[in-house]
């Protein structure tokens, strides 16, 4: 008796684990590549784009920061892009103080936001044109932060590369 309860048991046992089995759990992931056959902007090794970058104060008064020199490598079809700032730069603490005068130049040019910046392609690739240009911010100390300037300051860099048809 007790061999034959231990199999209805054992047998109980399995189907139920066969059951949740069968009905299984589906899990998805989303994965996105983005393909432009016209574009791609990169680091100069054709990786990722910057994620997160410093700027420096350019002599010990801190009263005017500057970023390193940023490379950017353009891969296009055509020999032309337009460069533009999609937004204005905003470096601000928490309490609302700001850097000031935040300027952006590309290939040695400044950005200002709502002008683009024509660039022409001179290395030539296969299918197209490849190049490398220097990004750089420069910023000066806040005026509007009370009583002291001390703090940490963030903001986003937005840019737009449009190859020109």
């Amino acid at each position: 008796m007790k061999k034959i309860l231990l199999s209805v048991v054992a047998a109980a046992v399995m189907s139920t684990g066969m059951a949740h089995a069968a009905t299984g759990v589906q899990k998805e992931i989303t994965i996105v590549a983005n393909i432009n056959d016209a574009i791609f902007v990169s680091k100069p090794d054709g990786s990722t784009w910057y994620d997160k970058e410093e700027l420096f104060p350019k002599d010990y008064t801190q009263t005017e920061f500057a970023s390193n020199d940023l490379p950017v490598r353009v891969y296009t079809t055509q020999n032309e892009v337009n460069v533009s700032l999609v937004q204005n730069p905003i470096i601000a603490r928490n309490d609302g103080a700001q850097l000031a005068d935040v300027g952006v130049s590309f290939a040695g040019k400044p950005i200002v936001q709502g002008t683009a910046l024509k660039i022409t392609q001179t290395s030539i690739a296969p299918g197209g044109f490849d190049n490398t240009y220097t990004l750089k911010i420069n910023a000066k100390a806040p005026t509007n932060a009370g009583a002291t300037t001390n703090g940490s300051y963030q903001g986003n860099l937005v840019m737009l590369f449009e190859p020109k048809p």
